[in-house]
């Protein structure tokens, strides 16, 4: 059954990270990474319907998801392929699943091609990269990565790269900014046209990011330090910094993100997912907060659970007051103003 169109309910939610093509791939026990990618076992169609994961087209549509930044992430530091390698075999695998979808499954580069998607009820996927691990020293890579798609970059996961270190889930990372190449890579993805993602970076490489950059910084998906102390969460000065540069900030749907708790295990409410929301509103207004579900990389409220789950989401925040407007902006807006003010 072909998937449904595109819901209209509410303005189509363009979403700051979705990991699903790191899954489709996920070996099955007792197989290695490099076995799941060498003999192309994917364990999931992302143009049919499942009860695995959170995202695929069916599901997609029906719960008015027009798109996302689409995660390419390495997924374990010692995994057996070259992050570059690994880097293409993933984007080699999204265009893949483009081919054979009818023109409902796109790669777009811009804000107009995002929105010329949604006229053809197909899903668009702006790429980026979770950690900069690809990237060498001679950013060679980085241009050629460009001309592939990507245009949103975080310089690293929770772990550290030649760039920057990220905020460690478990024992300790260097708490040092941005290393001369991170520095670097800002600046050779200001001049690309690249979006630069501080999701997973630490406070100190956070803040050389914020001063080094000359374009609109984002946090693709992060939730709010004050109401969830969660080492992944951002505190109220650096959500005015993001807010300050024209940024904007994708609400993290992991419960542990969300859950006063920090507990992964939690199940927070609706309530508390539309308070993240609301925290950022009130404190920096409607411009700068966006959907960032985490979607197939993180285990999500039952209230929500999955991408057909959205729609629970946007009606409770249109029920907190929110008009056409800010809807529009949180739904996508937001996102799609600062691909277009810095991609095009």
């Amino acid at each position: 059954m072909p998937a449904p169109p595109l819901n209209r309910e509410f303005p189509p939610i363009f979403d700051g990270h979705e990991d699903f093509i790191t899954q489709i791939r996920r070996p099955r026990r007792g197989d290695s990474q490099l076995a799941a990618v060498l003999t192309g076992d994917n364990h999931r169609d992302l143009l049919a319907r499942s009860e695995d994961g959170h995202v695929d087209l069916p599901r997609a549509m029906e719960g008015g998801l027009g798109g996302c930044f689409t995660s390419i992430f390495l997924t374990n530091e010692r995994a057996e392929m070259a992050p570059v390698d690994y880097a293409m075999q993933e984007i080699a695998d999204l265009y893949e699943v483009a081919d054979r979808s009818d023109g409902r499954w796109r790669i777009c580069r811009t804000a107009g091609e995002v929105r010329a998607a949604w006229e053809a009820d197909a899903f668009a996927n702006v790429i980026m990269f979770e950690g900069a691990d690809p990237i060498s020293r001679s950013f060679k890579e980085l241009r050629v990565f460009y001309e592939a798609g990507l245009r949103v970059l975080a310089p690293t996961w929770s772990r550290s790269t030649i760039f920057a270190h990220g905020v460690a889930f478990r024992g300790r990372l260097p708490e040092t900014g941005l290393t001369e190449a991170g520095f670097e890579l800002v600046e050779q993805c200001n001049r690309l046209g690249i979006i630069l993602d501080v999701s997973h970076i630490n406070p100190a490489g956070f803040w050389d990011m914020i001063k080094a950059s000359q374009t609109p910084i984002i946090a693709t998906h992060s939730s709010v330090k004050a109401i969830s102390a969660h080492v992944r969460n951002l505190d109220d000065d650096q959500i005015r910094a993001i807010a300050g540069q024209g940024g904007t900030i994708g609400i993290n749907f992991a419960n542990g993100f969300l859950d006063p708790s920090m507990a992964m295990d939690s199940d927070p409410s609706l309530e508390t997912v539309v308070a993240h929301f609301a925290h950022i509103v009130d404190l920096v207004g409607d411009e700068h907060v966006s959907f960032g579900t985490d979607f197939d990389g993180a285990t999500i409220p039952t209230v929500v659970k999955d991408a057909a789950g959205l729609p629970v989401v946007a009606r409770a925040l249109k029920a907190k007051g929110y008009g056409d407007v800010a809807m529009e902006r949180i739904c996508n807006g937001n996102f799609l103003r600062v691909l277009e003010s810095v991609c095009g």
